[in-house]
C-alpha cells in the first residue's frame, strides 16, 4: 500500500469483519476507504457489484467512485454502487416498490410540497390546527388521537393515491419493505457482502436500521464524532461512540495525522474539542507548520463586512486566488450582510446556497412539474401545479369541480382530466407525441427540458413576451442539468429522467451550486462540511450566535465550530463584532464567543 501511513494501512489491510475507523479532520480518510476497496477487490478477489458504499453527500460518492475507478479500472469502479442512503433507497423502491404499493415512476416529495399539501389539507378540515403543531406531531411521530394526526393521515392517503413518497420517510419505507418481504432483504444480503458507510457520526435511527437489516458479513465504518453536527435533524453520535462498547468484537483504528492543516490551526482545533465530554478519545497531529490565527474584532457588523471585504482585497493582492477564500457564518442571515458588501463592492462572490438554485426558479420549477406528470400521472400535487402554466388550463371553479368529481369516483384527478376535450389534453398529447418521435433520446433529462419546452411552445412565447430573463433562467438549470447527466454517465450511473427528477429532491446543498468559479466561497459552516480552502475567515463570532443560543446541545456547537476552524488550510481569520443593532435599532454590546478562548487553551 504505497504512500499510507501505518494506521492507514491497518485500516486498509485488517482482516476484521467489523472495522471502525475512527478519521480525524484532514486524515485521509477518503484515501483509506477507496484503497480499502481496491485492497479487497485486487487480493482478495471481491468483486465490486458485491460492495455497497454509502455516503452522506453525492459529491463524497461522486469522488470515492471515480477515485476508485483509478485504482481498479473504469469498469470494475463502475459497478461499484457508491452513493447516499436517499439514492440507495430510490433504487430499492423503484426496483421493488411495487410489493409495498409503491410504482417504480413515483414522485418524492420535499418539504416544499409537504407543506403545502398539508396547508390545503388543514384548510379543508376546517382550519382547526395549524402547520407548525401538525409538522412537530408528524417530526415527533406521535400516534395519540388528534386534529393534528387526523391531518396526517390524510396527507398519507393522499401520498398513496398520487404514487408519492415523502424525502424524510424514504430510507424508513424501505426498512418496511425489507421487514414485510425477507425475499427482498435476501436478495440484497446476498448481493452486498462487504458494506462500507462513511460519515458514520451522523446516521440518524432510520439509517441505522438499514444498516442493521442488511447486517452484511463484512462492515467498515468510516467517522469522526469530532465532527457530529447534525444532531439537530435526528443524527446520534452515540452511535460512533458507543459501537465497540456494543460490538466488542469491533476493530477501532485511529487516523490521527492531519495532511491538511497547520500546527496553529490543528492545535486550535484540539484546545478547543477537549471541552466536549461525550466523544472518543483522539487527538490530530500535524504535519506542517504555518503563520498564526489571527482574531480581529470591530466597532460593529457593518464595519466587520467591511473589514472582511479588505483583508479580502488584500489577500487576493498578495496572490491568494478569489476561489481559494472561504467565509462561513453560523447562520444564513449573517451572509446576507456580507454578500451585500461583496455585491456593492464587485468583489466575485459565490453563495453556495439556495437562494440562486436555478432549479428553484418559477418557471423552471414548473417545468420540471410538467415532466413529474409526465411521468407520474397519479401525481396530483405536480398536476395542479402546471393548471396555469404556460397559460391557464381551468379556473378554480372548474378545478374544485374536478377535485370533488374524483373523490366521488374514488379516481385520480387526471383520470377525470383524460376524459375532458380541453387545452390541458391537447397539450399532454404534443408531449406525448415529442417523447414517441424522441424514442431512446427522450430518456435523457436534458433532451426531455427541450422537449417540453418545444411541446409547450415556450421559446415563442418568451421571445413575443420580451422575458428574456425567464429564457436565461431555462438556459441555466439546462445546463446544470447537462452537468449532473455527464457526471452520472461516466460513472455508469442511472441518467435517466426518473433519476434526475428524483434527485433533485434530495440532492445536498453543495450540489445545488457548487461549480468551479474564481470567486469567495460564501456559506454556512453546516454547508462547508466535507469541505477544504487554503484561506477560511470565521465571521460573526459572539457568544449566542455562535455558539447558538437557540441550540438544545452545547457539544454540538463545539464540534461546528471545529468543523469551521478545520476547513481551513494554511490561513485562518475569526473575526466578530462588539456591538450589534438590535430590533429597535440601538447598538448593544455584543460578548465574543467563548469558543476564542477555547482554542487558545483557556
Amino acid at each position: 500500500m504505497v504512500g499510507l501511513n501505518e494506521a492507514q494501512r491497518e485500516a486498509v489491510t485488517s482482516p476484521s469483519t467489523l472495522i471502525l475507523c475512527l478519521a480525524g479532520a484532514g486524515s485521509g480518510k477518503t484515501t483509506v476507504l477507496t484503497s480499502r476497496v481496491a485492497y479487497l477487490h485486487q487480493e482478495k478477489r471481491v468483486g465490486t457489484s458485491n460492495m455497497l458504499c454509502l455516503t452522506f453527500t453525492r459529491l463524497a460518492g461522486k469522488e470515492m467512485k471515480e477515485r476508485v475507478m483509478k485504482l481498479v479500472g473504469t469498469q470494475e469502479g463502475q459497478n461499484l454502487f457508491c452513493n447516499t442512503f436517499h439514492a440507495f433507497a430510490v433504487s430499492v423502491l423503484r426496483e421493488w416498490g411495487q410489493k409495498i404499493g409503491i410504482d417504480k415512476n413515483f414522485t418524492i416529495y420535499d418539504q416544499e410540497d409537504r407543506q403545502a399539501i398539508l396547508e390545503v389539507i388543514i384548510q379543508e378540515f376546517g382550519g382547526k390546527t395549524t402547520l407548525k403543531k401538525v409538522l412537530k406531531i408528524l417530526s415527533e411521530g406521535l400516534e395519540e388521537q388528534s386534529e393534528e394526526r387526523r391531518v396526517i393521515s390524510e396527507y398519507e392517503y393522499r401520498l398513496k393515491q398520487n404514487n408519492a413518497v415523502d424525502l424524510d420517510n424514504l430510507i424508513n419505507m424501505v426498512n418496511i419493505l425489507w421487514r414485510d418481504n425477507r425475499e427482498v432483504l435476501d436478495y440484497y444480503k446476498r448481493i452486498y457482502t462487504y458494506v462500507f458507510v462513511d460519515e458514520f457520526q451522523d446516521t440518524n435511527e432510520e439509517q441505522m436500521d438499514m444498516i442493521n437489516l442488511l447486517n452484511p458479513p463484512t462492515l467498515f465504518i468510516v467517522g469522526d464524532d469530532f465532527q457530529a453536527i447534525y444532531g439537530w435533524r435526528g443524527a446520534r453520535v452515540d452511535y460512533i461512540i458507543d459501537l465497540p462498547i456494543r460490538r466488542p468484537k469491533c476493530q477501532v483504528v485511529k487516523l490521527e495525522d492531519n495532511y491538511r492543516s497547520t500546527q496553529q490551526i490543528v492545535e486550535a482545533a484540539n484546545n478547543l474539542i477537549k471541552h466536549n465530554t461525550q466523544q472518543t478519545e483522539k487527538k490530530l497531529i500535524a504535519q506542517k507548520s504555518g503563520i498564526e490565527i489571527e482574531r480581529l474584532s470591530f466597532d460593529n457588523e457593518s464595519v466587520e463586512s467591511k473589514g472582511i471585504l479588505d483583508l479580502i482585497v488584500k489577500l487576493h493582492s498578495d496572490g491568494v486566488n478569489y476561489k481559494d477564500i472561504a467565509v462561513l457564518c453560523r447562520t444564513n442571515y449573517q451572509l446576507d450582510k456580507i454578500a451585500g458588501t461583496m455585491d456593492y463592492l464587485n468583489v466575485p462572490v459565490h453563495r453556495v446556497s439556495g437562494s440562486d438554485d436555478p432549479f428553484k426558479k418559477r418557471d423552471v420549477k414548473l417545468l420540471l412539474a410538467w415532466l413529474d406528470v409526465w411521468l407520474n400521472r397519479r401525481d396530483s400535487n405536480s398536476l395542479k401545479k402546471v393548471f396555469n402554466f404556460p397559460k391557464t388550463y381551468f379556473q378554480p371553479m372548474e378545478i374544485q369541480r374536478m377535485n370533488m368529481e374524483a373523490t366521488m369516483a374514488d379516481c385520480t384527478l387526471y383520470e377525470v382530466i383524460e376524459r375532458m376535450d380541453c387545452g390541458f389534453m391537447t397539450d399532454i398529447g404534443k408531449l406525448d407525441k415529442w417523447f414517441r418521435d424522441a424514442g431512446h433520446a427522450g430518456k435523457y433529462p436534458t433532451t426531455c427540458l427541450k422537449g417540453v419546452i418545444e411541446a409547450l411552445g415556450l421559446r415563442d412565447y418568451y421571445q413575443q413576451a420580451g422575458l428574456e430573463n425567464r429564457k436565461n433562467d431555462l438556459e441555466r438549470a439546462w445546463k446544470y442539468t447537462n452537468i449532473w447527466e455527464i457526471s452520472k454517465d461516466r460513472l455508469e450511473e442511472d441518467c435517466s429522467l426518473s433519476a434526475f427528477l428524483k434527485w433533485l429532491r434530495y440532492r445536498d446543498i453543495q450540489e445545488k451550486l457548487f461549480e468551479e468559479q474564481d470567486a469567495v466561497k460564501l456559506m454556512t459552516v453546516h454547508a462547508s462540511k466535507g469541505l477544504e480552502f487554503d484561506t477560511v475567515i470565521v465571521s460573526g463570532l459572539n457568544q449566542g450566535v455562535f455558539p447558538s443560543k437557540k441550540s438544545a446541545d452545547p457539544e454540538e456547537e463545539r464540534r461546528l465550530f471545529y468543523v469551521a476552524i478545520t476547513r481551513a488550510k494554511n490561513r485562518l481569520y475569526l473575526t466578530w463584532p462588539k456591538q450589534k443593532e438590535d430590533w429597535s435599532g440601538k447598538l448593544v454590546e455584543q460578548q465574543k464567543s467563548r469558543f476564542i478562548g477555547e482554542i487558545l487553551g483557556m
